[in-house]
């Protein structure tokens, strides 16, 4: 093959190019070539007549044969002239194309193979290459650059420009003092102690703590010498009456804790030598220059840097142990040339005393953290699950100190021990231990369980949390997840506001033992005010009659709300509980009740963009639902009236209880058990590849789902051998989706599962459609909240210009007052920015009543009715 046609190409493009030319060439050449042939074929020939001699021949026969000859003379002799024509064309196009298609194929074909094209990139993948060929090419730049900048300088001082520099400073950068002689560092750096320095006479940038200085000695060399550092506090101008001036000199050594790890160095002190009064800064110094002392004697201090990064990342990273932070700045501290070591013990103690602080000055301003502000004061659902992840070891014991946040968050142990005994009283057979539903069964729905022997002391934590997943109350397990522990915690709730549905998992078989409860304990009647709501998720491990009479979908007034939101809070928790099950009791329950602190902030301080965001969604989701409805009522040609008596049907069907003392309710045990056991197979077969990726886990639930297959077929068995309509017993075994089961054929022709689906789809748009009215009104109450705290918080401003400060001091006062402002500020900004958000969609809101407006009179402008549930 000749170099021309053995060419490889590197840009993909110019293959398309070559492949696009070389192609027309040859269709080119085979049109030229099928017009030339069809020329010849169409060239008329010279027909040879007979002539026929006829007997009579008129004259005007004779000169319609003469005009007819003429013509076809004409058209003989144009002919020919296009013939010649075509003929002198055709040479010349075999002249400049002489190979032939079937050649012109060839060396395409060798071409392709000879060219390695690329797949076509997107743009994203463009400049991903781009940027790594840029990073290859820079990398030995990049090192050459490193090990330059960590070469020794030889450098004048930049400050009096006469000395060798010894000393190198960064954070002087800005001062253009990088490079400083021996005596410009101890001036520069006498109160910037926590500049990073490197000294620079060793060849090589060392770095040095604000401890060591360097001296010239008499050779004339620079040497480390110690010097002390005093913390940078502004010392008082005076500290007696007498007249003349006192110099600062340095006092008590101290730890300060910083970002950058651990410092050591000295109080500034004052000794009038006259008098001799002593001035050393006190703990009001410290605060106002933000440091906390670790011990009434102000042995360490902490930056409340450290405080506030530690609480957030106890929040981003909830796995996160003290040691592993202290680790972090202990690495800081020895890069730099200090002493790292930072005591564990004494930071975790200061740190909560300081969130304990900051909490009370939240309490003062009224500020509540177990609260969600769009839900006060209608609670449409509380949400209630247990976390045996939370467990404690017990031989973390501690020194038996006591909480700082007792009965703040999780509830105090003797006031739910006590309501335990009260409730479960001298009878323990309310309720049926078995906990199963169905095919499933539940550790969680039992009323009795004995102490677990292992070596743990608390067994997890029970907590509850509203439609937003924000916490409001929880408590500590000691007994399994037992039915008096939600119980307690509904009935704390249904103090604080009036709450409608009530949500678990189990709810199916707690709200029967709560009505038992509820019928000997006179104080415990209220709870029967709120509604049972089975969380939408779990209740597909529930029985098909349960999950239509209990779940949460099919609840009117309930709106899309999944009962599902404590899963949330529990996967925030779980990774908690890494770390606090080595902690002590106190220590654990402060270190449980910060974090849900910090994450009900952040709930709330995004909650309107939340439900601006679900108000949107859940109208998107509406509108398709009720087309998808409106094209299934027309395949199955189903009328309105049709689809009520239908929903109908499927309710009275699910509040019918099976029987078993006759042979009838024997029959419709059986016929339960096998609906249950088909619709659990479905589902696990349905999820199987969808929920699980990896082999090990599925083969487990293949195992699982034989069982269940072999289950069926006993039952189905036993049902055959009593009943008229027999199951076929392959069909319902392979879970053929047309197979329909005998009790399922109706006389109307249509099954029950085409009405269980019309009833599935019915009540999700009517929830859909219900969600819409209860985030109007939710959005409301989120604003009336936040104004009613910024009215409260004026008002506690108010109290302080009038002098009401309790037993606080003048200056304490004064701070309340600052703390008071800033707080009002924030709220201000918050309410500012829920209202741009839900202004944006308030022109879309659809109302049926508009009794319940908000005031348009107020500075906020803001007009949002609220719709009345059902």
């Amino acid at each position: 093959m000749s170099e021309k046609h053995s060419r490889v190409f590197e840009d993909p493009s110019e293959v398309r190019g070559h492949m696009a030319a070389e192609i027309s060439k040859a269709l080119l050449h085979e049109a030229r070539a099928a017009m030339a042939m069809a020329m010849e074929s169409h060239v008329p020939q010279k027909r040879k007549r007979t002539m026929k001699k006829k007997a009579v021949a008129s004259a005007a026969a004779i000169s319609n044969r003469r005009k007819k000859r003429q013509k076809a003379e004409r058209r003989a002799l144009a002919s020919e002239v296009q013939l010649n024509t075509v003929s002198e064309e055709v040479p010349q196009i075999e002249e400049e194309m002489t190979a032939s298609l079937e050649t012109r194929l060839q060396e395409l074909r060798d071409t392709l193979v000879e060219v390695n094209v690329a797949a076509e990139k997107t743009a994203w993948a463009q400049r991903q290459l781009h940027a790594d060929t840029r990073a290859k090419a820079a990398r030995p730049v990049l090192l050459d650059a490193k090990l330059s900048a960590e070469r020794d300088i030889n450098q004048k001082c930049h400050r009096c420009g006469a000395g060798e520099a010894v000393i190198r400073c960064l954070d002087c950068v800005p001062l253009d003092m990088e490079f400083l002689c021996g005596g410009c560092d101890m001036e520069a750096h006498k109160k910037n102690v926590f500049h990073g320095r490197e000294a620079l006479f060793h060849g090589y940038l060392e770095p040095i703590p604000p401890t060591k200085a360097v001296g010239m000695g008499e050779n004339g060399q620079p040497h480390f010498c110690e010097q002390v550092c005093q913390l940078p506090l502004p010392a008082r101008r005076a500290i007696c009456e007498c007249t003349h001036e006192i110099e600062v000199t340095s006092g008590k050594h101290i730890s300060v804790v910083t970002m950058n790890g651990r410092y050591d160095v000295c109080l500034p002190r004052k000794v009038c030598p006259t008098c001799l009064v002593e001035w050393t800064p006190g703990v009001k110094e410290l605060l106002r220059y933000r440091y906390w002392p670790s011990t009434t004697n102000c042995q360490t201090l902490y930056s409340f840097d450290v405080f506030e990064a530690f609480a957030h990342l106890k929040v981003s990273a909830p796995s996160m142990s003290r040691n592993a932070f202290l680790k972090l700045l202990e690495h800081r501290s020895v890069q730099a040339g200090r002493p790292g070591n930072v005591c564990a013990d004494m930071f975790q103690k200061s740190f909560f005393e300081y969130c304990f602080c900051k909490h009370t000055e939240e309490v003062m301003c009224e500020v509540n953290d177990f609260y969600c502000p769009a839900c006060h004061p209608d609670m449409l659902a509380v949400c209630c699950d247990g976390n045996r992840k939370h467990y404690r070891f017990k031989k973390s014991r501690g020194n038996e100190e006591q909480s700082l946040y007792k009965g703040l968050f999780l509830a105090k142990d003797e006031e739910v021990s006590a309501f335990l005994n009260n409730v479960r009283g001298s009878s323990m057979t309310r309720a049926d231990n078995s906990g199963t539903c169905g095919v499933s069964r539940f550790r969680a729905s039992k009323e009795t369980s004995k102490k677990s022997s292992s070596k743990i002391d608390e067994e997890g934590i029970q907590v509850a949390v509203c439609r937003h997943g924000i916490l409001l109350r929880g408590l500590n397990h000691y007994r399994g997840e037992v039915f008096a522990y939600p119980m307690f915690l509904q009935r704390e709730l249904s103090e604080r506001a009036n709450v409608t549905f009530f949500c678990m998992d189990v709810v199916c078989r707690y709200w029967p033992y709560l009505s038992k409860v509820t019928e000997e304990s006179s104080d415990l009647q209220p709870l029967m005010e709120m509604r049972p709501f089975l969380s939408v998720m779990h209740a597909k491990a529930h029985t098909a009659k349960c999950e239509v009479r209990w779940g949460g979908r099919n609840q009117d007034g309930a709106g899309n709300t999944v009962g599902e939101e404590v899963e949330q809070v529990n996967s925030f928790l779980s990774r908690a509980a890494l770390v606090t099950k080595y902690m002590t009791k106190a220590g654990r329950e402060n270190m449980l009740t910060q974090q849900a602190m910090g994450w009900n902030r952040k709930k709330t301080e995004n909650l309107h963009k939340v439900l601006a965001c679900r108000y949107i969604k859940i109208s998107e989701r509406a509108k398709l639902e009720v087309a998808s409805f409106s094209d299934f009522r027309q395949k199955n040609n189903i009328t309105e009236q049709t689809a009520k008596q239908w929903v109908c049907d499927v309710q009275q069907w699910a509040l019918t209880e099976p029987g078993s003392t006759t042979e009838q309710g024997a029959t419709e045990d059986l016929r339960a058990e096998i609906e249950s056991i088909i619709v659990a197979l479905l589902r696990k077969k349905q999820d199987l590849y969808r929920q699980h990726d990896s082999n090990q886990t599925r083969q487990r639930k293949r195992r699982k789902i034989r069982e269940l297959k072999k289950k069926m077929k006993q039952k189905i068995l036993l049902y055959n051998a009593s009943a008229e309509d027999t199951i076929d017993e392959e069909l319902a075994s392979n879970l053929t989706e047309d197979y329909i089961l005998p009790w399922e054929r109706r006389e109307d022709g249509h099954s029950f599962r085409l009405k269980r689906s019309l009833f599935d789809q019915m009540m999700l748009i009517r929830r859909l459609e219900e969600e819409q009215s209860i985030l109007v009104k939710e959005m409301s109450q989120h604003i009336t909240s936040l104004r009613k705290e910024i009215k409260g918080v004026e008002k506690l401003k108010e109290n302080i210009r009038m002098g009401y400060f309790g037993d606080m001091s003048e200056d304490a006062a004064a701070g309340l007052k600052s703390v008071l402002m800033r707080r009002s500020s924030a709220l201000e900004s918050l309410c500012q920015q829920a209202v741009s958000t839900y202004s944006a969609i308030v022109d879309d809101l659809q109302l049926q009543d508009t009794e319940c407006r908000t005031d348009t009179d107020d500075e906020y402008d803001l007009s949002s009715p609220e719709s009345e549930e059902d």
